[in-house]
């Protein structure tokens, strides 16, 4: 089973998916966490500072991880991709035909998920030191998600509350 879990940067994700790496169900999954903080850890710009190079690399990291495992938990999706990819050639930082690429793997792994767990913003921006910390940012990647979320061809739950009612929500859906 693929899990992803999407949504803005600093709304939870990894909080959320570090609280199911604990459950008995996921003991044997492969956790594909901190996508985007490798690129930035290779030296990479990532959010607002992305670039055409930043991005094709976390769609990469996408591919690779939906095709190597069998059953994986991830913070980040290709929906989470597609939507900073759009964002940023919004923003003339990226160009259109990267965010064609970014199109064509989103919608070649959007269907290897076999749930999609959206989380909207619900508490301040904590600076971690990678993320970024403009709640403007946020907003109008929120914003993105919004769209694209509503428009999906598939399934997609919203989750919401503190970690554990998150938690429960999740694991009662699966389950």
């Amino acid at each position: 089973m693929k899990i992803g879990i999407t949504g803005a940067q600093s709304v939870g994700k990894t909080t959320l998916l570090n609280a199911l790496r604990s459950e008995k169900l996921f003991r044997d999954y492969a956790i594909c966490d901190e996508v985007t903080r490798e690129i930035k850890e290779m030296g990479f710009d990532i959010n607002e500072a992305g670039s055409d190079l930043t991005q094709i690399l976390i769609m990469q990291k996408h591919i690779v991880n939906v095709f190597m495992f069998d059953n994986m938990l991830t913070d980040r999706t290709a929906l989470d991709g597609l939507v900073y990819t759009t964002y940023l050639n919004m923003h003339k930082k990226v160009s259109d035909n990267t965010l064609k690429k970014a199109k064509v793997m989103y919608d070649r792994i959007i269907s290897q998920y076999d749930y999609l767990f959206y989380i909207r913003p619900e508490f301040d921006i904590v600076d971690d030191g990678v993320r970024s910390i403009d709640p403007n940012f946020r907003d109008e990647i929120s914003e993105i998600f919004e769209g694209f979320i509503t428009e999906l061809p598939r399934e997609i739950t919203i989750v919401s509350g503190s970690v554990r009612e998150r938690l429960e929500q999740v694991m009662k859906y699966i389950t």
